[in-house]
């Protein structure tokens, strides 16, 4: 590979043959174009690095040889610097390589500049700063045809993220934080990306991100939102309320309770308001038993009307139109306490 040596009045198109197409395609930065920098004025980002790993002497050592006597390979890529919105810069990537021209004493070294991209996606968006520099670091070290990244190196950066932007540890969060870290390209194995998902929503300790878990948070906020109670009438609208705990083990039963309720208020002309909140310590979980109550309702609900259903048009076939029949016909409100980080009020699942 052609090597260029280095000076002070060296023009950036004899340093490099490179394009934007052949540089990483960022998803949360955009490209601003390609500029000489004096290594000595080059400040690495004080975000976290890309990967939880200490610097490899190893990598150090082959740069400052590959280098050495002040030549940059035509074809190497430049320095990736991180452009602010008060035009402070801060390199993200290549650190080693700017040790290494240090080490060798370039007097100028070419640059690629990067600006914060507005994806239209409000949570990424709202990023951090700083999250924004090391999830790009770990999306290059992803994506450049080596191994530089692995599997702890998602798990780590991610869950500093969701630390660093005080977010809940849900999937949703998660999936949405890895689809810019280009765990797709380093992993076309689904199974080790489902792995590093579980890992990073690992809930050996209880999450900060979670309240009213407890059965007095849960009574305290019951007490004092009158339009929900326990096997009484609301005072504030006269539906009748009920609660019930979601546990996972035993979603079908409470699933045929709170059906049996809605059949009851039925048949007095009734509407009936049903609580549910959970004594899960994280908010991944909780969402999932949130999510599976009414799954398992509709389950409960649909199934025998549509073995009914079937048989009757086994043997009867057009003869008979039977009326259709949903979930939603029922005199039926379920809400759900709120317990996850973010949330005020009482949130509405059927």
């Amino acid at each position: 590979m052609k090597k260029v040596k280095v000076t002070s009045t060296t023009q950036l198109s004899e340093m490099i043959e490179v394009s934007k197409e052949d540089g990483p395609n960022y998803p949360l930065l955009s490209f601003v174009g390609f500029d000489v920098r004096n290594p000595n004025q080059i400040n690495p980002t004080k975000a976290n690095y890309p990967r939880k790993t200490e610097r490899s002497k190893g990598n150090v050592d082959v740069l400052i040889a590959s280098t050495f006597g002040q030549r940059w390979a035509t074809k190497s890529w430049p320095l990736s610097i991180f452009v602010g919105k008060s035009k402070e810069e801060e390199l993200f990537d290549r650190r080693h390589t700017l040790t290494a021209i240090k080490e060798n004493k370039f007097p100028l070294a070419p640059a690629a500049l990067y600006e914060r991209k507005k994806t239209g996606n409000i949570f990424l968006d709202n990023l951090k700063e700083s999250s924004v520099l090391t999830l790009s670091g770990l999306y290059v070290n992803g994506t450049d045809g080596t191994v530089n990244s692995v599997r702890d190196d998602y798990v780590n950066v991610v869950k500093l993220v969701i630390e660093e932007n005080n977010l809940p540890l849900t999937k949703e969060v998660v999936c949405e934080l890895l689809s810019v870290t280009g765990v797709e390209e380093r992993y076309s194995y689904r199974p080790t990306i489902t792995s590093i998902v579980n890992a990073i929503m690992d809930k050996k300790t209880k999450s900060t991100k979670v309240f009213n878990t407890t059965k007095e948070e849960q009574k305290e906020w019951i007490s004092s939102n009158s339009s929900f109670g326990n096997n009484n009438y609301s005072s504030v609208d006269g539906v009748a309320v009920r609660s019930k705990v979601l546990d996972s083990q035993f979603t079908y039963r409470y699933a045929g309770d709170i059906l049996k309720w809605a059949f009851q208020s039925w048949v007095k002309s009734e509407r009936i308001r049903v609580l549910v909140y959970s004594n899960a310590e994280h908010e991944s979980q909780i969402e999932a038993e949130r999510t599976e109550i009414t799954q398992v309702m509709e389950e409960v609900f649909s199934g025998p009307i549509n073995f009914f259903s079937q048989k009757i048009s086994s043997i009867f076939g057009k003869m008979i139109t039977l009326p259709k029949v949903s979930i939603s016909d029922l005199p039926l409100e379920i809400w759900a306490m709120p317990q996850i980080e973010g949330e005020e009020k009482a949130i509405q699942l059927v």
